[in-house]
């Protein structure tokens, strides 16, 4: 299948607002596709090599960029395939040459559109409004298969061009193979919200409450955080997968700032040096795969904490109780706090861990509300602020239309260094622009405090957060993981009753 027809898909993505059409183009292209063109097509849907990164950034790529009509036949998916796997394999000196010799190549070979595409999908700039999951939902419908099923595989694979592969040709005793591996990362279960330990205790009866840590979120089989790797090493089973939260301690051993912690998980340089400035600590709060039983994801919560009180050391624990008593619950809430961590999480005693998902067997509770929303645009600063882009236009997702719903404003709560922070980063991510605001392609994720949702004829969910200020930039969370428009109007809906 030639290069061309996906990316007339992808024009026709665009320009579609409803999230049914959108499924049903999808779906359609994929029945078209087969064997490895169609892992191809979804992957590159979602914006993502089959290689990973190529060894090309923006500069480096320039040389490449022709304006030159194309010449030479059009690639197919495959013909841009093996382009990229030839790039990928370059190494030593005068590689980068050698990479940008086979993109012009290839890029000589495509229309405007088509290069534009190729140029956005190598620097993981590709935005279409196919996000993944309504990909997903896509696979589901050309492949008729349940779309649980297929978003649990994809969970557990990692690759939707695997998947789609697998489910379009195999059916659904293909996905049967995909399941928890070791070192096969594994996307995060998500947590709602609830406004109090009463509302907590209403939706789930007697439930485990942990303490919140305002740390990373880890699986420890990524091996990416050196005291991580080594405290892995120690325990006994040879295989399993733990998830946790690594965090920069105070010597009183209250926490460290989050944006400290996530400094301190930047570095790629002097790893050694910054682990004896900053050494992280890890907590853990799940067990997910155990030597002599494979994967815990469908047992219920409880005894997935059995496992991992047997496995793991007490002190590497998160702090946890299991009551059904308010009183008891508010106490260990206070507990929390006055610690310096951020709340607590109200866990389902019989609930399975359901990957890459947000519900209610999960509840944050916090001393104040707090939604992850995506920057829209940001606004040029004044007095203070003056020359950093400042006050940030804010973003719920919504999932039928893939698209987000503005709910308001601010710069409360943004630090000199934050400020510093978010202008490099938004001018990295802006589309366009015009004499106060800069309008960006939505990635960033920020952790919104706020008072209460509010009714507003500005917005056009006819909802905007009151009093909201910025706790956190989150640049570990995706835009897909930030909270929907559905869960804001159930804020609204529990206030007003």
């Amino acid at each position: 299948m030639e290069l061309a027809r996906l990316v007339g898909l992808v024009g026709r993505v665009r320009e579609t607002p409803r999230k049914t059409e959108k499924v049903r183009l999808l779906a359609d292209f994929l029945r078209l596709t087969e064997g490895l063109e169609r892992e191809l097509a979804a992957l590159y849907l979602s914006g993502t090599l089959r290689q990973g990164r190529i060894g090309l950034g923006w500069l480096t790529m320039q040389p490449a960029i022709t304006a030159e009509p194309p010449a030479g036949e059009p690639p197919s998916l495959l013909d841009v395939d093996r382009a990229f796997e030839a790039i990928a394999a370059e190494q030593g000196p005068g590689s980068s040459e050698r990479k940008v010799r086979i993109l012009r190549g290839l890029l000589e070979r495509v229309g405007g559109d088509a290069r534009r595409f190729l140029a956005e999908l190598v620097m993981g700039e590709l935005r279409q409004g196919a996000l993944e999951g309504l990909l997903l939902d896509a696979i589901a419908r050309a492949a008729d298969l349940p779309a649980p099923a297929i978003r649990q595989a994809a969970m557990f694979s990692g690759s939707v061009g695997e998947v789609a592969r697998v489910a379009l040709s195999e059916g659904s005793a293909g996905l049967a193979r995909f399941s928890l591996r070791v070192l096969s990362p594994v996307a995060p279960m998500l947590a709602s919200t609830a406004a109090s330990v009463e509302e907590a205790l209403e939706r789930l009866g007697e439930a485990a409450f942990e303490y919140k840590l305002d740390g990373a979120r880890i699986q420890v089989h990524k091996e990416r955080v050196p005291e991580v790797v080594g405290w892995a090493r120690g325990l006994a089973p040879r295989e399993l997968v733990l998830e946790g939260e690594t965090i920069a301690l105070r010597p009183n051993g209250k926490p460290q700032p989050f944006q400290v912690t996530m400094r301190r998980l930047g570095r790629s340089k002097d790893v050694e040096a910054a682990r004896q400035e900053l050494p992280l600590s890890s907590f853990f709060f799940e067990c997910l795969f155990l030597e002599g039983e494979g994967p815990l994801v469908a047992l219920p919560y409880a005894e997935r904490a059995e496992r991992l009180a047997r496995t793991v050391p007490p002190e590497s624990l998160v702090p946890r109780i299991v009551t059904r008593r308010p009183e008891e619950a508010r106490r260990f809430l206070e507990q929390s706090l006055q610690a310096g961590h951020e709340g607590l999480m109200a866990k389902s005693l019989t609930a399975p861990y359901v990957a890459g998902q947000r519900g209610y067997h999960w509840l944050k509770l916090k001393s104040a509300r707090t939604l992850d929303l995506v920057v829209l645009a940001a606004e040029w600063g004044s007095g203070r602020r003056k020359g950093w882009l400042s006050n940030l236009h804010l973003g719920a997702r919504d999932p039928e239309s893939g698209r987000f719903v503005m709910l308001g404003k601010t710069f409360k709560g943004l630090t000199d260094e934050m400020l510093r922070w978010q202008t490099e980063k938004l001018l990295s991510l802006a589309e366009r622009r015009d004499e106060w605001t800069v309008y960006v392609r939505p990635e960033l994720v920020v952790e919104v405090a706020f008072s209460d949702v509010q009714e507003s004829p500005r917005y056009p969910a006819g909802l905007a957060l009151r009093f909201a200020r910025v706790k956190h930039h989150r640049p570990d969370k995706a835009a897909h993981e930030a909270d929907t428009i559905q869960a804001v109007s159930e804020i609204f809906r529990q206030q007003r009753a």
